[in-house]
């Protein structure tokens, strides 16, 4: 029994396939430029809501994703290059999702 109930614990915990999809598709912003059209918050026209220098001189850029535009993504960009060195979300995972193209049928 004791086993049952950590096994369905541990998958309620699981991290949603949407949600691993959406960090795996931020994750390949990494080295582009925003000028890059596929550049995802260019490609879907994302909202940017705001864009401030960081202490180390980059700046980081938040756009607003998702249905409601509860997901905040933040990309910050290097000073010289202005290619996006890193990325980061805010909100919950069920709001920052990518549902994952299938060729089953």
């Amino acid at each position: 029994m004791r086993r049952l109930v950590f096994l369905v614990a541990l998958a309620g915990c699981a991290t949603p396939p949407e949600h691993e999809s959406f960090r795996q598709v931020m994750q390949r912003q990494v080295g582009k430029h925003p000028d890059d059209p596929d550049f995802y918050p260019a490609y879907y026209k994302a909202k940017q809501t705001e864009s401030k220098r960081l202490p180390n001189g980059n700046t980081e850029d938040e756009y607003r994703l998702g249905r409601k535009a509860d997901c905040r993504v933040f990309f910050e960009r290097d000073a010289g290059s202005g290619r996006v060195v890193r990325w980061r979300f805010q909100g919950f995972e069920r709001d920052c999702v990518i549902v994952p193209v299938t060729t089953e049928r």
